[in-house]
C-alpha cells in the first residue's frame, strides 16, 4: 500500500509520538499520517546530537551546538545550514519550505526555530513544527 493509501487508512498507524507516554489506546501514542510522524523524526533528528545514538554515531544534528556557540551576527544563518544538512542525510524525501529562527526580546537564552516542510510525496501537505531550544 502506498503513503498516502496508508495515511488514509484509519485502521492503520504510522509510528510513534514524541515524546513517548500513555497513550489513548495503548501504552504509546501514535502517529495516523505519514506528514505527523515525519514532525517526530525531524524534532528527533534535530535535538540528537551528533555521537549520541549507540550503533548509529553519525545519526543527529548539530543544532543544539551551533545554538550554544557565542552569539554572533550570523546565527540564524547556522542553524538553518546545521538544519538543511541534516535534514538532506537523513531525511531527504522532506521538502523544507522555511526556517524562522526568533530570538526573545525578554531572555536572550531562549532560541525558537520553526520548520515548515511538506514530504516529496504529497507536496499539496505542509506541517510546521517549532522548537524551543532553551528546553534541551
Amino acid at each position: 500500500m502506498s503513503t498516502i493509501g496508508n495515511d488514509l487508512d484509519v485502521d492503520t498507524y504510522i509510528g510513534v509520538a514524541l515524546p513517548m507516554g500513555h497513550g489513548l489506546n495503548g501504552f504509546f501514542e501514535r502517529t495516523k499520517t505519514s506528514l505527523e510522524q515525519t514532525k517526530h523524526n525531524i524534532k528527533n533528528l534535530l535535538l540528537t546530537r551528533r555521537g549520541e545514538r549507540l550503533g548509529n554515531p553519525t545519526f543527529g544534528s548539530d543544532l543544539l551546538a551551533v545554538c550554544f556557540e557565542p552569539d554572533g551576527d550570523d546565527l540564524s544563518t547556522k542553524i538553518e545550514e546545521t538544519i538543511e544538512s541534516a535534514m538532506s542525510e537523513f531525511l531527504p524525501f522532506v521538502i523544507i519550505e522555511s526556517i524562522e529562527t526568533e530570538f526573545s526580546d525578554v531572555n536572550r537564552n531562549t532560541i525558537n526555530v520553526s520548520m515548515r516542510f511538506t514530504l516529496n510525496v504529497d507536496s499539496a501537505s505542509s506541517e510546521t513544527l517549532s522548537i524551543d531550544v532553551s528546553n534541551y
